[in-house]
């Protein structure tokens, strides 16, 4: 009787499988839609069967991919078969749902990375600069923009480069907050209907009682002592290095202040749109997101809710 569920459960998914991942191969359109829920059926089946059931149906699914897609389809559908299949098997083990994001965010960043460098592996020669591609073209724009009579000052073509090389270097970390912001997307969309398939998903805390280590702001402080004392010099390894990891310690400390800050509307009885606001115009007006970081960074460093729960 299991073993007729278990393959019954199986077909089932794999079936889902097969019509998401067709969907995003072939028809754009949906693709990227269809692509949000492809996490759900390996974390539906790994996270209601073993770990030996679970792999050959990952396994399964992987063949189907490459049938459907040929190799190049593979590397794409490992990004969700993996982390997918972990994830489920963490469900299974009464694993908090943070940790789980957080195996399933790196598993999704390690997929991408392996895809890009069997991407850039295969054009070869033809691997393109992205950064001299970008300098070309805008500059291409601006010689337009100057035969119609309205060119572009030079300063402002230097800037756009600065700005995009910035960006460039800046690359690993907006790696990791893309493969962190679509796990949370695909985990927001798969785990409500894994629970109606009878998956017993955890949940996670409230924003509010969110709270990074307070190991970030040591490392914070050590990186911002150490670029006085070595200057990071853009090409420089160092330069490449410190802009990275000062990105995401700042990143974690946004993030604690903004909890922060739901923590303290909670608190207080605020109405609940105050903390929302102040979410989204911290993002667009960069003051107001220098205050929040510093909220947290305070937070970290004199534990501001315990002060604000005894005033209470």
């Amino acid at each position: 009787m299991d073993n007729n569920k278990l393959m019954t459960e199986g077909v089932k998914m794999g079936v889902l499988f097969v019509v998401l991942f067709a969907l995003s191969l072939y028809i754009p359109a949906l693709g990227t839609i269809a692509s949000l829920f492809l996490l759900l059926p390996f974390l539906v089946y790994s996270a209601k069967y073993s770990v030996r059931a679970a792999t050959g149906f990952a396994a399964i699914c992987l063949l189907v991919s490459l049938l459907l897609g040929g190799v190049t389809a593979v590397p794409f559908a490992l990004l969700f078969i993996l982390p997918g299949t972990v994830m489920g098997m963490m469900v299974q083990k009464n694993r908090d749902k943070f940790s789980i994001f957080m195996a399933g965010s790196l598993l999704f960043l390690l997929n991408i990375v392996v895809l890009y460098a069997m991407v850039m592996g295969m054009s070869g020669d033809q691997a393109v600069n992205i950064s001299e591609s970008f300098r070309q073209s805008y500059e291409e724009s601006a010689k337009m923009m100057e035969s119609l009579g309205t060119p572009l000052p030079e300063e402002a073509v230097e800037q756009a480069q600065e700005v995009f090389d910035y960006l460039l270097a800046l690359m690993p970390a907006l790696l990791v907050l893309f493969s962190m912001g679509s796990m949370l997307v695909m985990m927001a969309i798969s785990f409500p209907i894994a629970k109606k398939l009878g998956v017993d998903v955890p949940k996670f805390k409230p924003f509010r009682e969110w709270q990074v280590p307070k190991s970030i702001l040591w490392y914070y402080i050590i990186l911002l002592l150490a670029s006085l004392i070595a200057l990071p010099e853009k090409g420089t390894m160092w330069y490449f290095s410190y802009i990275n990891i000062m990105f995401m310690l700042q990143f974690c400390l946004l993030i604690q202040g903004l909890s922060f800050l739901y923590f303290t509307a909670h608190l207080k009885k605020w109405p609940q749109i105050i903390p929302i606001l102040i979410t989204v115009f911290s993002i667009l007006i960069l003051p107001l997101l220098y205050i929040v970081r510093l909220l947290g960074i305070i937070d970290l460093g004199f534990d501001l809710r315990q002060r604000l729960q005894r005033k209470i």
